[in-house]
């Protein structure tokens, strides 16, 4: 884990001085390098803007306190300490709950539990799956227990073994036990608390992801004023046929930029069904703008500025990577996978 640091302006509320006491303790330390309070610079602190303002580590900051305890008798170690444990624990989870949202793509709902691969499992813990067995094994003989099927199960359909959030909390209880480094026992007991908020919160982008796409394809009809951008056409009671928002990169190739009104353009249903059907040889393979430029040029090569604007959107939008299908990220998952 990364140094934990502390602002100067946090360090003055922890040990109850001022703005200017503090630059004058800064002073001091800088004025003598050959007396006997020392502070070195990117090891007890670090200067963080051009007017020399800094943030300390926890080596720098309890010399600043035990120099303001020599000189003016008093004691800060306590709330200095109590400071730097509660930092450190909030920076630790923040790491676990990354980690769980790298390494939950095979996140799934059944029978009403959210269920993560062992594999996932694995990654989330930091361990590997001889350790995380014989913790399994332990967990299955203590108080409370991991029970099969209410939390942890084969998944013949889905390629093996799977643990439910609670099956992963029970199990973080035997890992924070077990294991020799407290660092690790930590780390894998905040596993057990963070992993159900942490879910939740994935539950909910994905959900809400599905409006923001609906959204954007209306925004994007908005914008280009319910007219075909291929044909120029707009439906009216003698002409009429249904529009589509058009995915330049495809939704399921390219997630993240699904609900982004950039990635959308509108055309006619038909014409929609045409690119997809016919010149993509089905709904199922992957598109990209460059598809759709080719597209146009071919079926409609009267329309210059559709092109010239699709060209621009390309410049736009800037390299795409598209997403693996084996492996989606866990935010782009479909909404029926978490419902």
């Amino acid at each position: 884990m990364p140094k934990t640091y502390i602002s100067g302006n946090d360090l003055i509320k922890v040990l109850k001085t001022t703005p200017q006491e503090l630059i004058k303790i800064e002073q001091f330390f800088d004025s003598d390098p050959n007396d006997e309070w020392e502070l070195q610079k990117e090891i007890d602190y670090r200067i963080i803007n051009s007017q020399g303002a800094r943030e300390y580590t926890e080596s720098g900051a309890y010399t600043i306190a035990r120099y303001i305890e020599a000189t003016k008798k008093l004691n800060f170690w306590d709330s200095l300490k109590e400071w730097f444990f509660h930092t450190r624990a909030k920076i630790r989870k923040s790491f676990v709950r990354k980690k769980i949202l790298e390494n939950s793509s095979s996140l799934m709902r059944r029978r009403d539990l959210y269920w993560i691969s062992q594999a996932d499992t694995v990654a989330i813990f930091g361990t590997n799956i001889q350790t995380l067995r014989r913790m399994s094994e332990h967990a299955q003989r203590r108080e409370p227990s991991i029970i099969e099927g209410q939390h942890f199960e084969n998944f013949v359909d889905e390629g093996g073994l799977y643990y439910s959030l609670e099956g992963i909390y029970r199990l973080s209880l035997s890992f924070s036990t077990e294991l020799t480094s407290r660092n690790r026992r930590d780390e894998c007991k905040d596993v057990g608390t963070e992993v159900k908020p942490q879910v939740d919160d994935i539950i909910k982008f994905i959900l809400e992801r599905g409006k923001r796409i609906t959204k954007a394809k209306e925004d994007a009809k908005k914008r280009d004023h319910k007219t075909c951008q291929v044909t120029g056409e707009k439906p009216n009671r003698y002409n009429k046929f249904d529009l589509a928002a058009h995915h330049l990169y495809s939704a399921n190739s390219y997630p993240h930029i699904a609900d982004s009104v950039e990635n959308l353009i509108t055309v006619k249903s038909e014409i929609h069904d045409q690119f997809h059907r016919d010149f993509m040889g089905g709904t199922h393979n992957c598109c990209t703008i460059d598809n759709f430029i080719d597209f146009v040029q071919q079926y409609y090569p009267e329309n210059n500025n559709v092109i010239i604007w699709l060209r621009s959107q390309k410049l736009r939008l800037g390299n795409q990577e598209s997403f693996s299908n084996s492996k989606p990220h866990v935010l782009y998952l479909p909404a029926s996978r978490v419902q």
